[in-house]
């Protein structure tokens, strides 16, 4: 600090970058531990949803720092209800530990379909981010997705996290809180987020890993 101006110098705000680049890596290393014991007991399956998470994403960030494994569908711009349930029905089989299925978006509608469509033993949990209002939203890409309407309606089969934002345009603040309430999904307010996505520049999104992990411990068998 400049004594005779009370402005900070350089070396202050030098001092601050590091100080919070350092507290941002050891919130990171704490999330990473935690992420390391939830894959002991299930396997953390991330559920992208129209055209993939990118580079920005947090679920981009999440398979980065934490390790852990992305479903990738043939065709992410063009969508069929039919070929993504059959990329997460082979994903769900082939892991060797019930599968925790996290998914934004159009994954998160994927999601809730899969459930009420198959046996659900293979599956540990379900965490649900921005999953897009088909039947609501005025969105102008929202053509590419109708087939997947309509949503779910009746309780999730297994344990069930739902957060959303309160200036999504895929999906209200009010009809998050209903589908949550149908799906008897924990339900999180992910503030002005809006659709929590790669174009809200995010990074770790450490409310959204926190809260997962607070899920996991409090509803998951095994923790």
């Amino acid at each position: 600090m400049n004594l005779f101006s009370g402005r900070a110098t350089a070396l202050d705000l030098t001092a601050s970058a590091r100080a919070f680049a350092f507290q941002r890596s050891s919130e990171e290393t704490v999330l990473a531990a935690e992420f390391h014991r939830i894959k002991e007991h299930f396997t953390p399956l991330l559920v992208p949803g129209l055209f993939n998470s990118g580079p920005h994403h947090w679920q981009t960030r999440w398979e980065s720092a934490f390790g852990l494994t992305r479903l990738y569908q043939t065709d992410w711009e063009n969508p069929t209800p039919e070929d993504w349930d059959a990329s997460l029905t082979n994903a769900i089989q082939q892991a060797e530990k019930p599968v925790l299925l996290i998914a934004h978006s159009l994954g998160a509608v994927l999601t809730t379909r899969w459930l009420a469509r198959h046996e659900t033993s293979q599956v540990a949990g379900a965490f649900l981010v921005a999953p897009a209002d088909i039947e609501h939203t005025t969105h102008p890409e929202a053509a590419r997705i109708r087939a997947f309407a309509p949503l779910p309606e009746m309780p999730s089969p297994v344990p069930t996290a739902l957060m959303a934002s309160r200036n999504d345009p895929w999906l209200s603040s009010e009809r998050a809180r209903i589908l949550a309430k149908h799906w008897h999904a924990e339900f999180t307010d992910a503030g002005l987020t809006g659709h929590v996505g790669s174009d809200d520049f995010l990074g770790l999104w450490s409310h959204g890993a926190k809260t997962l992990v607070s899920f996991v411990h409090r509803r998951l068998q095994t923790f």
